[in-house]
């Protein structure tokens, strides 16, 4: 009875650790038995590892092994229970490598378990014989090693739930997932520590439940994450939502949670679930949504744009087509010339509709680069009214201009896009406006030293309403109207809008249906140097007569048009269908003037070009070279440039860009 009760007392000391205890045991094992040394080992692998040891003179320390095979523990667990020998040297274990080597005469031992597995012994051995052990005997250190065993796999189970516990936690922190917990019976709260790092509180906070949902941010979001908590205590409903939280310091984040519910006899204890910050991938996830509706709306643009142009290309080309078929078989001149006339006219609009192509394909695809250049800012106007005049005349529209801008007004800026968007605004001024008057008005102040353009364009056309104002600069925005339909791609405000804003300028519009509109423009623009004509224009006809010239497509339908509209000029050209041709050419006579295709197989224009200039076949002092080509992109002319060509004119060409060609090769004659 004091066995046990000084056993309990030991094993039940709550002050004590494991280690303690262990250590007490043993002790109190040795007074027990009446024997000199104590030992807990394990075995694995047939090695024997001490644990916990007393010994008299310290002799023996934890950690030291032995082949299990060299100990009586050996016999222990071959026995599967408490083992006894008093007097080894008289048993039969006399020969064991264990009384040889220590000579321990006396010996008491058990298997200690952890669950059906061995895990090692509770042994107590003396050098001295001992007397008999009793039943009695084997009773108390089987005792002990079923303590040891309970408390053995105790602390590996804690050791476990240590180790999982810490690896959720590295877990959670990769994962960034946190845990909660809400005890319904004492209204605990119980956040895990990655979940107070998505709420950015500190180790001390103490949550409640409305305090949980009151950091979800103000509307849907905490609206979602009531009225799932209160359908999971209801009905133990489980939710799964992607919500808004707005954390402790004020930031904001997407958060995924996970809640479900534990009823006891129908009625909900506890909410548990998971905490996610999902942020990153919502972010993506919105970035690819808007890139999805991007790629659509683009396709959709594309499809739009495809089916406006290819109903717009097919008038034009009607009148081009229409026009010389019907000139084969006519023999009155003034009807040829009437003929021609709308040929051009229409080989103009189709012209204007493929620039206003490029042009849009080029804003959609941040490709727009304005080219500025030093200019007299009021002929840019005073040419444009001059253009619409006639076209106002025979559309019977009174057409008023005020252009006040001085006559020696430098502006520095892209004269042609500033070109472009005046003479959108008069087409559309025109095209809308069937009876009644157009005004233009342009002029321009100083501002802290930059200029200040202003247009105005006012008609008193058919006006627009409000609705459609709305989207008037969006591409392919049409009002449709049967009756009075104008056609059009529907890209020009578009690209008025665009240009405006590159320029840094505003665009306004006022307009009432059924009596007019008016389009407000005003640019900043930088003041222009006054520029000296190096090259005086020259009567070309005349002076082009004695040129050399050499043309270099490989269309022959090109061919054709350039040695057409050089015979107005009384020039006579030599003809080469390709780069190598050219330079053949070019080693064999020596040219003034040569206009380079870019595009042609073989050899390209610009490869060619490039030759001819570092061979010195056609030095720069002697030979004028002039890119022709369809590519007309501010790239496409930096690299004719480069190659070593002095003039760029862009396919389909006017005829007075040919005359400047051969007036600066005359020039430099």
């Amino acid at each position: 009875m004091n066995f046990l009760r000084s056993f309990h007392d030991i094993v039940s000391d709550q002050s004590q650790s494991f280690d303690e205890k262990t250590h007490s045991l043993l002790k109190f094992g040795l007074d027990v038995f009446n024997l000199d040394i104590a030992i807990v080992s394990q075995i694995e692998q047939n090695i024997y590892t001490v644990l916990y040891v007393i010994t008299p003179d310290n002799s023996l320390a934890s950690g030291t092994t032995f082949d299990l095979e060299g100990t009586y523990c050996v016999h222990t667990l071959a026995a599967n229970a408490a083992l006894t020998f008093h007097k080894a040297s008289s048993s039969r274990i006399a020969n064991h490598p264990c009384y040889l080597n220590f000579q321990l005469e006396s010996y008491i031992g058990a298997p200690i378990k952890v669950g059906s597995n061995v895990f090692g012994t509770v042994n107590f051995s003396s050098p001295a014989v001992s007397t008999p052990f009793s039943q009695q005997a084997h009773d108390y250190v089987e005792l002990f090693a079923q303590w040891l065993g309970a408390e053995f796999a105790r602390k590996i189970t804690n050791e476990q739930l240590i180790k999982n516990n810490n690896t959720l936690l590295k877990l959670e922190t990769v994962a960034n997932i946190g845990t909660w917990e809400v005890d319904l019976l004492t209204d605990k709260v119980t956040w895990s520590e990655q979940t107070r790092r998505i709420y950015q509180v500190s180790d001390s906070y103490v949550p409640d439940l409305n305090a949980a949902t009151e950091f979800f941010k103000a509307g849907e979001s905490r609206e979602s994450i009531v009225n799932a908590v209160n359908s999971a205590i209801q009905s133990g409903e489980k939710w799964h939502l992607d919500l808004e939280l707005v954390t402790a310091n004020g930031q904001t984040l997407w958060v995924s949670t996970f809640g479900e519910a534990e009823l006891l006899n129908g009625r909900c204890v506890r909410l548990f679930g998971t905490l996610q910050d999902v942020t990153e991938s919502v972010m993506l996830r919105e970035e690819l949504k808007n890139k999805k509706a991007e790629a659509e709306r683009m396709l959709e643009d594309r499809s739009m744009l495809l089916a406006k142009i290819s109903h717009e290309l097919r008038t034009p080309l009607n009148g081009i087509t229409g026009m010389l078929t019907t000139l084969l078989g006519e023999r009155r001149e003034d009807k040829r010339v009437e003929k021609l006339k709308i040929a051009l006219r229409s080989a103009d609009i189709l012209l204007s509709i493929i620039n206003e192509v490029l042009d849009f394909s080029k804003i959609n695809h941040g490709e727009l680069k304005l080219e500025p250049n030093h200019f007299l800012l009021k002929t840019i106007f005073v040419d444009l009214a001059s253009l619409y005049i006639p076209l106002f005349k025979e559309s019977k529209v009174d057409f008023q201009t005020n252009i006040t801008i001085a006559d020696d007004c430098w502006a520095y800026c892209d004269n042609a896009r500033l070109s472009q968007i005046a003479s959108n605004l008069l087409s559309n001024a025109l095209k809308f406006t069937d009876e009644g008057l157009v005004k233009f008005n342009a002029d321009v102040n100083v501002v802290d030293d930059k200029l200040a353009l202003h247009l105005e364009v006012c008609d008193s056309g058919r006006g627009m309403t409000n609705s459609f104002l709305d989207s008037l600069f969006s591409p392919f925005t049409q009002e449709i109207d049967a009756k009075k339909s104008k056609g059009g791609t529907g890209l020009g405000l578009a690209i008025v809008k665009e240009l405006i804003d590159f320029m840094g300028g505003i665009i306004t519009v006022d307009s009432t249906i059924l009596q007019g509109t008016t389009f407000i423009v005003d640019i900043p623009l930088a003041v222009g140097a006054v520029q000296i004509e190096s090259n005086p224009r020259v009567n070309v006809v005349t002076a082009a007569t004695n040129l050399s010239v050499l043309v270099v497509d490989d269309n022959q339908i090109n061919r054709l048009v350039l040695d057409a509209s050089l015979e107005k000029l009384n020039i006579k050209a030599d003809f080469a269908v390709d780069g190598e041709d050219a330079i053949l050419k070019c080693k064999q006579k020596k040219y003034d003037l040569i206009f380079m295709d870019c595009v042609m197989p073989q050899l390209d224009g610009l490869e060619a070009t490039k030759i001819l200039r570092a061979q010195h076949i056609c030095p720069y002092a002697d030979t004028l070279i002039v890119a022709l080509t369809a590519n007309t992109s501010s790239t496409d002319k930096v690299a004719c440039k480069e190659a070593g060509m002095d003039m760029f004119i862009s396919k389909p060409f006017k005829l007075h860009s040919i005359e400047e060609a051969v007036a600066n090769a005359v020039g430099k004659h």
